[in-house]
C-alpha cells in the first residue's frame, strides 16, 4: 500500500513516507468508522536510522500489509491523495474520496451491518385469534337540537 499511495502522489523520495504511512491508517481508520470492514492488516514501519559518521539519515520502509481489495485500496488511496500536502484538486479529490466511502459503506459484502431477519408468523388458532382481537362495539351518534334563542329582535345565537 505505501508504494501504491507514493505512486499515487508522484513521490519517490522516501522522506515523505512516515506522513503517508500516516494518512494510510488514517485512511483505514476513516473507512472503518463510516462502517466498511476492511479485510486484511495494513502493516507498515518506517525505519529512520543515522550513519554515525556521516550524520546522515537513512529511511527505510517495509510493508507487510495484506490488505488486496482494489476498491478499498483505491478509496485509502484516494483520502491520501487529498490529505497529503497543498493538492490543487482537493475539492475534486475530497468529493471523490467521499463517494467511494459512501459506496463502500453502502455494497453488500463491505459492511457488518445485520441484514434484516424474515419474520415467520405462524398461524393462529380460530380460537386464539378470537381471543386477542379487538372488540369494537359501535354506538350510534347522539345529536341534540337545540332552539335557538332571541337575545336581540333580528338576531339569533346558538347556546
Amino acid at each position: 500500500m505505501l508504494k501504491e499511495a507514493m505512486l499515487a502522489l508522484r513521490v519517490t523520495d522516501m522522506e515523505y513516507a512516515s506522513e503517508i504511512r500516516r494518512l494510510l491508517y488514517a485512511a483505514k481508520t476513516d473507512l472503518e468508522a463510516a462502517g466498511v470492514v476492511i479485510t486484511g492488516d495494513l502493516d507498515i514501519t518506517v525505519t529512520e536510522t543515522e550513519d554515525q559518521t556521516t550524520h546522515e539519515i537513512t529511511i527505510t520502509a517495509t510493508d507487510n500489509s495484506t490488505i488486496t481489495d482494489e476498491w478499498v485500496q483505491t478509496a485509502m488511496i484516494t483520502y491520501v491523495r487529498f490529505n497529503f500536502g497543498s493538492p490543487t484538486d482537493f475539492d475534486r479529490v475530497a468529493a471523490s474520496y467521499d463517494l467511494q466511502r459512501r459506496q463502500l459503506a453502502n455494497r453488500t459484502g463491505y459492511t457488518d451491518f445485520l441484514e434484516p431477519e424474515e419474520e415467520t408468523v405462524t398461524p393462529a388458532s380460530p380460537e386464539a385469534a378470537a381471543e386477542t382481537e379487538p372488540v369494537i362495539t359501535e354506538t350510534e351518534p347522539v345529536i341534540t337540537e337545540t332552539e335557538p334563542v332571541i337575545t336581540d329582535p333580528g338576531t339569533e345565537e346558538s347556546p
